[in-house]
């Protein structure tokens, strides 16, 4: 049985596989699960510098440990979300983990609030030559 990537073209020669490239990974960061929220907007992330990235050769790939940063069970309403990332140029990305909103309060006005439910996930940058 053989695994991986085979293209063939309509005369049934391969045109690529597996051997016509390499996949390497170049970092890996394990972000925890957190629950936090607050009031206002936020615009931080967790700054990755991985040398021999390039985002027109590598990809990020983001994987959650667990579905949910809490013990989930009756009356839990919530579900926990992964972190997303952000191209910063040259050989940094930025981890993103959480989400800003705008919505009201209990008096009726708009606020903005943000949440940051973020399930334990591990983060990947992976290079493809």
């Amino acid at each position: 049985m053989i695994y991986g990537l085979e293209v063939l073209d309509t005369k049934g020669v391969q045109t690529l596989g597996m051997e016509d490239f390499t996949i390497q990974r170049l970092a890996m960061m394990t972000i925890p699960a957190s629950r936090r929220y607050g009031s206002g907007s936020r615009r931080d992330y967790i700054t990755m510098d991985v040398e021999g990235y390039d985002a027109s050769t590598c990809f990020v790939s983001i994987t959650p440990k667990a579905y949910s940063p809490y013990p989930q069970g009756m009356g839990q309403a919530y579900w926990g979300c992964v972190p997303t990332y952000v191209d910063l140029g040259g050989t940094k990305i930025g981890i993103i983990t959480y989400s800003n909103a705008y919505e009201t309060d209990f008096e009726g006005k708009w606020v903005y609030t943000w949440a940051e439910e973020m399930v334990e996930s591990v983060i990947e940058v992976v290079r493809v030559i």
